[in-house]
């Protein structure tokens, strides 16, 4: 049998096999049992059984990536993934009475929106305490219930801090250019130690030579353990060069990158605000871990479309989603948002920015004009 017919046998299996699971999970052979009096109940596991069945269909048929480790068949269930994660935005965005002609947003919108929350978290809908991190500098604190140094601690073991580590040390391993890195973490805040970790990393893959056998003709069980461990690693590894001064429009694209990377770390600090989710919820850590499983496909598509060289190209599916995910995220905090800060924006910080931006758009015509005049003098 041919490779087609192979792999459509193994998707008829797999999707067979997902009927007897919606069979018995549904109770179709046995109402009276499955009944429930609770209608939140069986209403979230019919969603719950909504997403299985997307997501097994996503595992079999979703667009692959450029990546192919660990397995095509695990991008393709970050794809649907990615797509569930927009259709929930989308869902919470068009919560409460909002009213597009109305000038301000009526407080019964927010507190839908929070009280929905509770759908997916038991812990949530509830106001956020004030949580102050400069009141008490002091290093030893001898008559602390806790611990001595519970100071240091909680500084050292914050959420946010090791979120920050792990993250950047991850985009470094992403992006895999160093300049790029430091114009997000001057764009957003210094964390050095992680981009210098993460760079670490590129370099040691990087040059490393790859060969890839199948795992029946290793030659003892520690190989074959090495193998299968190695198939969650790269199948090559490319130092990724972004050129953002190849052109004015090779510049736009690459600091059109950087908006997006710093409004989705923006957005969660404003999300959590909101919406009234506390740091050290889980929905937090899910998201964070779903965005970086989207950013993963995302940056290697965007950097294939831009060193790509043909004359017709697109962009990858999963850059797509990643630029609607983030759009609504925004629109979710934009909205939500409005009211919850009475103090307007500084002018001298507006005029910063409107002076930047000017300042931005003169630099790109002028390069656009010369290397326009260049042109002309060469045909010439």
């Amino acid at each position: 049998m041919d490779g087609m017919g192979i792999q459509t046998s193994n998707d008829l299996t797999v999707a067979d096999g997902n009927v007897p699971f919606d069979v018995w999970a549904s109770g179709a052979l046995d109402p009276e049992r499955s009944f429930s009096a609770d209608r939140v109940s069986s209403v979230k596991r019919g969603v719950f059984a909504m997403i299985a069945v997307f997501l097994a269909y996503s595992f079999l048929q979703a667009p692959s990536t450029v990546l192919i480790r660990p397995h095509p068949a695990i991008w393709r269930l970050v794809h649907g993934m990615a797509v569930i994660y927009l259709v929930a935005l989308t869902f919470l965005l068009f919560q409460g009475c909002f009213h597009p002609l109305l000038p301000r947003i009526e407080p019964r919108t927010r507190d839908d929106a929070r009280q929905f929350m509770k759908y997916l978290h038991p812990d949530l809908g509830v106001e956020l305490p004030e949580r102050s991190y400069g009141t008490d500098c002091r290093i030893y604190v001898p008559d602390h219930p806790k611990s001595r140094f519970n100071n240091v601690y909680e500084i050292l073991f914050d959420e946010f801090v090791i979120a920050h580590i792990l993250g950047w040390w991850g985009k470094a391993i992403m992006i895999r250019n160093q300049p790029l890195l430091w114009v997000l973490s001057i764009g957003f805040e210094l964390m050095e130690d992680s981009i210098w970790a993460g760079m670490k990393t590129v370099r040691y893959f990087d040059g490393r030579t790859y060969e890839w056998v199948g795992l029946s003709r290793q030659p003892n069980i520690i190989s074959k353990v090495k193998r299968t461990l190695g198939q969650f690693t790269p199948a090559q590894w490319d130092k990724d060069e972004w050129y953002p001064l190849l052109g004015p429009w090779r510049f736009i694209q690459v600091l059109s990158l950087c908006i997006v990377f710093m409004a989705v770390e923006l957005n969660t600090f404003f999300l959590k605000f909101c919406l009234w989710i506390p740091p050290r919820n889980p929905l937090i850590v899910y998201r964070l871990v779903l965005w970086w499983l989207i950013a993963i496909p995302t940056i290697r598509e965007y950097n294939t479309y831009l060193q790509d060289r043909k004359p017709f190209k697109k962009v990858g599916s999963f850059c797509w989603l990643s630029l609607a995910i983030c759009i609504l995220e925004l629109l979710i905090c934009i909205k939500f948002g409005h009211g919850l800060f009475p103090k307007s924006m500084p002018s001298w910080l507006i005029t910063f920015w409107t002076s930047v931006a000017l300042l931005l758009m003169l630099f790109l015509l002028v390069w656009t004009w010369k290397i326009y005049r260049t042109m002309i003098r060469k045909r010439l």
